[in-house]
């Protein structure tokens, strides 16, 4: 579940425009894919899908340049902006193998250096698992760089930023 949740945010959050979750759990046996995994996935596409629709998102283009320092090496990342007004950015710990990414869990954190445009700003925390805000901050921002310390994840977090 963790490796398709991944797969799934870091191509929409990229600038994808659908993605479609083909498994294995529909079969011949089991046409409508009942299975407890099944369910935990389609409820990380909602999250998905309820973090993306929180944003004016057509007129977001992908885009990673406003982070200027970090995450961690090794550490996948994607993102998406409308420059001065929202930036929608998600950060994943997976291996990468035959094309296919293999979430790793542990405790891990991340300090991010923005650069913004002067405003003010909420930025929000998100747990791609449960869809919930994790930790908020409002930011009044002279413009330039910022710093963000992301909240202890395991997997995966989405920084929502949306000016105010």
């Amino acid at each position: 579940v963790a490796d398709s949740r991944v797969e799934a945010w870091e191509f929409i959050v990229g600038g994808g425009a659908g993605f479609n979750h083909l498994n294995g759990l529909f079969t011949v046996a089991n046409p409508a894919g009942k299975h407890p995994d099944d369910e935990r996935m389609f409820a990380a596409l909602r999250h998905l899908g309820a973090f993306m629709t929180s944003f004016e998102f057509t007129k977001m283009h992908p885009d990673k340049s406003f982070i200027v320092d970090g995450p961690n090496k090794g550490t996948f990342a994607r993102g998406l902006s409308e420059p001065g007004r929202q930036y929608a950015y998600y950060v994943h710990h997976s291996d990468l193998k035959g094309g296919c990414y293999q979430a790793v869990p542990g405790s891990y954190s991340e300090s991010l250096r923005l650069n913004l445009p002067a405003g003010s700003y909420r930025a929000d925390w998100v747990d791609p698992a449960s869809g919930k805000v994790v930790a908020s901050q409002n930011v009044a921002h002279p413009g330039g760089k910022l710093t963000l310390a992301t909240p202890q994840y395991t997997i995966d977090v989405a920084l929502r930023i949306k000016g105010i």
